[in-house]
């Protein structure tokens, strides 16, 4: 029974770092709440730290190939209307609604209050430009209507499988989930994203719940350098390494959810500064596939590593520290990226290394 009490509690804690992923990544997003775009001319890089030799080969990737909608721009302002499945698309970004459903219950430990329930939306968005980075919130620019006017904001509920909200690179999907709660019954929702006119053509999107349109997927298409395991990047004060990556299927009672596997990323940071150098694997590190999902670090996965990455003191100048970071995806998923945030506050320093 103790065990089990321990499990739970590892799980709730789990829910709360996600809830504060989401949360920090959503006050990150506050600058740029209108989707402002800067380009990788702008801003300072990470810069690949290389002996001299390497090959000079392109290394940005493709997705899976699926076609996306034609363009819909429009020449006046406004809000567009459109139904699931219908991918809505400026020059800059794309934006598409798969499936809506109600549940009583999400994840392990979050019920909804009695007479209400939750909205479960399956969303994507796509940065479609070549150079420009750009911020989605979608815990800021968006929202539920339902046929009486009300609305309903997003709720946190820590899960996994949320929308990943912030920086979007050159080409670069995210996917995921959007929960709402509603009293139940609620009839004639409406989903409202809130956008900026110069980015895509419209003040804003209206995604019919009800209605259901033609179904396409949008498709990850990276227009940035993709590193590889092995590669190491300067960025301001901090140099970074993935050195390997192997995968578990569980030890004991650490095991991971039926089709999945945890993935144990080592991984070498260094200060190369003059100040103490904080370091948070939550907040900075992510896995995501070529589809644009993301999975975060998993704090049950970190009991399978007798090497994993302290984030217990900040590294002094001239430090250095290595590490595992265990995540929990889908067995087997390919491509699968290390994605690794240098820093959440600013743009333009969002780097990928291919795992596989």
């Amino acid at each position: 029974m103790r065990r089990d009490d321990d499990t739970a509690a590892a799980w709730r804690s789990l829910s709360n770092d996600r809830s504060r992923r989401e949360y920090v990544l959503a006050l990150a997003g506050l600058a740029s709440v209108g989707l402002a775009g800067c380009s990788s001319d702008d801003v300072a890089r990470p810069e690949e730290v290389t002996d001299g030799t390497g090959d000079g080969t392109d290394r940005s990737t493709a997705g899976d190939g699926t076609p996306e909608s034609a363009d819909r721009t429009g020449s006046t302002p406004g809000t567009v209307d459109a139904a699931l499945g219908e991918v809505i698309e400026g020059d800059q970004l794309a934006l598409v609604a798969y499936s809506v459903e109600r549940r009583r219950q999400v994840g392990q430990f979050t019920r909804a209050d009695e007479g209400n329930e939750f909205v479960v939306v399956e969303m994507a968005a796509k940065n479609r430009t070549s150079e420009e980075f750009m911020n989605f919130s979608s815990f800021l620019q968006v929202s539920l209507h339902d046929d009486e006017d009300y609305e309903y904001d997003q709720t946190i509920t820590g899960s996994g499988g949320s929308l990943d909200s912030g920086e979007l690179a050159p080409g670069e999907v995210t996917r995921g989930t959007l929960v709402f709660e509603v009293p139940e019954g609620t009839s004639g929702l409406a989903l409202h994203v809130d956008l900026d006119q110069s980015i895509i053509g419209y003040d804003g999107v209206e995604i019919d719940l009800a209605s259901r349109g033609s179904g396409r997927t949008l498709t990850q298409d990276l227009q940035v350098e993709v590193y590889e395991t092995g590669d190491t990047l300067d960025y301001q004060d901090t140099r970074f390494t993935v050195n390997s990556v192997r995968t578990s299927s569980g030890e004991g009672f650490a095991q991971p959810d039926e089709g999945n596997e945890f993935v144990l990323v080592d991984v070498t940071v260094e200060n190369t500064g003059d100040d103490e150098l904080t370091v948070s694997t939550l907040l900075q590190m992510e896995l995501k596939d070529g589809r644009g999902r993301t999975y975060d670090i998993s704090i049950v996965g970190a009991s399978v590593s007798d090497r994993d990455f302290s984030q217990g003191d900040p590294i002094p100048p001239g430090g250095r520290r290595r590490g595992e970071v265990v995540f929990e995806a889908p067995e087997g998923i390919d491509p699968l990226y290390l994605v690794m945030d240098f820093d959440v506050f600013a743009e333009g320093d969002k780097s990928f290394f291919q795992l596989r």
